[in-house]
């Protein structure tokens, strides 16, 4: 799996960035994707990955996002 250009964490919840390239006819362009994620404990005590959020997870999972946006944002304003 590929590894993210850069991850925010807010305890359980994540965002992490990827970045894809696509050909165009200027040439290569990176565009870059998040994807959510909340992390729990299984029965057995191991670590699972959801993509499903309670109530108490949307304040952390919108701050992961806020993060991500803005270093998305500044990244792209400065080039």
């Amino acid at each position: 799996m590929p590894q993210p250009e850069k991850r925010f964490k807010v305890r359980n919840c994540s965002a992490s960035i990827f970045v894809n390239e696509f050909l165009t006819t200027e040439g290569k362009v990176p565009i870059r994707t998040v994807v959510l994620q909340r992390t729990f404990r299984d029965k057995e005590g191991k670590f699972q990955y959801s993509n499903s959020f309670g109530a108490n997870d949307i304040p952390r999972a919108i701050l992961a996002l806020q993060k991500a946006y803005e270093y998305m944002v500044m990244d792209s304003a400065s080039k």
